[in-house]
């Protein structure tokens, strides 16, 4: 019986080492994101962590969404920036508030994590993502502005 199983699965992806490969692949790289955001020190927030930490720690809001999708309702108080500005350590003034908290936002919580580390590695203290982006925000019907 084990022996049958075995020949059986030999089979499979014998026969299917495209579909096997594209399982494999995607796997690796779930698994490669998935500790990657464990062990990152950019913290992960609720919709209503963000709210507290924007309104008892003033915290800064960066939204690296598009400027089409900003325009179209983002968090209150919160800077459209663009993520190449991040990475490149290009903030203008958002810089000089490096001790104060970041909240990092986009469209479906995708892309923070990067760009969190990237704002660590230049310096800034505290650095948070919204879990979810946007799309959680909108879920828990928090006010957006436009």
């Amino acid at each position: 019986m084990q022996q049958d199983v075995q020949l059986n699965f030999l089979d499979f992806v014998l026969n299917h080492y495209i579909l096997v490969t594209v399982f494999l692949v995607s796997s690796y790289f779930v698994v490669v994101n998935t500790v990657k955001m464990k062990l990152s020190k950019v913290g992960m927030l609720s919709p209503m962590q963000v709210a507290e930490k924007i309104n008892r720690e003033d915290a800064m809001v960066l939204d690296v969404r598009s400027q089409e999708d900003f325009a179209t309702g983002h968090l209150p108080r919160a800077v459209s920036v663009i993520e190449s500005d991040i990475l490149n350590d290009n903030l203008g003034y958002v810089s000089r508030d490096r001790d104060r908290p970041v909240i990092l936002v986009d469209k479906d919580g995708t892309r923070t994590y990067e760009l969190g580390e990237q704002l660590l590695r230049i310096g800034f203290k505290s650095v948070y993502a919204l879990h979810g982006g946007m799309y959680s925000w909108a879920q828990e019907g928090l006010p957006s502005v436009r």
